[in-house]
């Protein structure tokens, strides 16, 4: 049996809106140096991926500033937008030695779906069929975020992803403008 490398990473999912945090948890072989550690992101939309200098078993907290999407001298972290970040992780031969994952970011729904979720008045009694209608909706949304997320992380199915998470953001839109979207299901 050959003696290599095992790289892996755990992409966290996060409510913090200004960070991607990725955490190294590959198992290096104790015999092979581990030379030229490098992370590359490519952003929702960009084809050209952002390098970045790592070190083994690293703990990264990803912002805008790290990704050059902003400058250290504003104040306060940008956002981070949602969509398909493609995030490799490798080490020399760059090209031999790898991972790679799709990761559908839904940060930003996330907290506006919870957002809403925390307008919903529970009392400790039934609630009035409205508030069951709005529950209802809800629970539709998010299944439909979760559903997306596991169509890119999972299955491989970016387009699929991109498309439902989009019918999700649309659907939240129309939730908040007081439309009731599973009355006719």
């Amino acid at each position: 049996m050959a003696i290599k490398h095992h790289l892996a990473l755990e992409i966290v999912d996060t409510a913090c809106d200004h960070v991607l945090p990725i955490i190294d948890i590959s198992t290096y072989a104790s015999m092979l140096p581990v030379e030229c550690p490098r992370l590359d992101i490519t952003l929702p939309g960009f084809y050209q991926p952002v390098y970045l200098d790592v070190e083994p078993h690293f703990n990264e907290a990803i912002t805008a500033v790290r990704l050059g999407m902003q400058n250290e001298d504003n104040n306060g972290l940008a956002t981070l937008p949602d969509g398909i970040y493609t995030i490799r992780y490798s080490v020399a031969p760059n090209n031999y030695v790898f991972v790679e994952y799709k990761f559908l970011r839904t940060t930003l729904i996330t907290n506006e779906y919870y957002r809403e979720v925390c307008k919903i008045q529970l009392a400790e009694c039934e609630p009035s069929r409205e508030v069951i209608q709005k529950m209802k909706d809800l629970r539709y949304i998010k299944m439909l975020i979760d559903a997306a997320k596991a169509k890119a992380n999972y299955c491989d199915a970016c387009v699929s992803s991109i498309d439902m998470l989009q019918y999700a953001q649309r659907l939240l839109k129309e939730y908040q403008l007081g439309k009731c979207l599973t009355c006719n299901l």
